[in-house]
């Protein structure tokens, strides 16, 4: 795993051993960055299920003003701190805990970008899409992304956010939600 763009090009990170973590795919990254790359300066970034925090060090590298990490697990939270340190990533800030804790928890406080790549097999996605437009966690203009398997039928909206588009590639699907334009 690498840093693919921005100021830490090319800099490895470490990922966790074992299959509790999946890291995204670097033609994921390189799409998603390609996507939202004019947007990503200066931005408030939250990057949710961080495990080792590739996307969200993605961010910091191509200049994000400030990235949030949440994970609860402690082997991810370990790797996502020692790639941190090794970085020297000023602006970056772990929470260590449950991702629905942290979204109830947060201030009234807006995110330009939350991603939300949590374990394929369960509801988690429509959870958390649910508090971030519950709780109006989400600036004007700013994105929640959820990464997903393309066959996965489970629905995937909430009440308050508009899906924009879908972008599969193989078995991986990057769905872009945006704040409906009343609220």
């Amino acid at each position: 795993m690498r840093v693919i763009g921005g100021k830490l090009k090319g800099k490895r990170l470490v990922s966790p051993r074992g299959d509790n973590v999946r890291p995204t795919l670097d033609r994921i990254k390189e799409t998603l960055f390609n996507i939202i790359q004019f947007d990503v300066a200066d931005s408030v970034f939250l990057d949710l299920f961080a495990g080792s925090g590739g996307i969200g060090i993605e961010a910091y590298s191509r200049g994000a003003a400030e990235v949030i990490f949440c994970d609860r697990d402690r082997d991810s939270l370990k790797v996502l701190k020692t790639n941190l340190a090794s970085l020297g990533a000023d602006g970056c800030f772990v929470y260590e805990g449950d991702f629905a804790l942290l979204l109830k928890s947060q201030p009234p406080r807006k995110f330009d970008f939350i991603y939300v790549d949590p374990p394929y097999a369960g509801a988690l996605a429509a959870e958390a899409l649910k508090i971030i437009a519950d709780k109006k966690l989400l600036k004007e203009g700013g994105r929640v992304i959820v990464e997903r398997l393309s066959d996965d039928a489970r629905p995937l909206s909430a009440e308050g956010l508009t899906l924009l588009r879908e972008r599969k590639m193989g078995n991986v699907t990057l769905c872009f939600f945006g704040r409906n334009e009343d609220e």
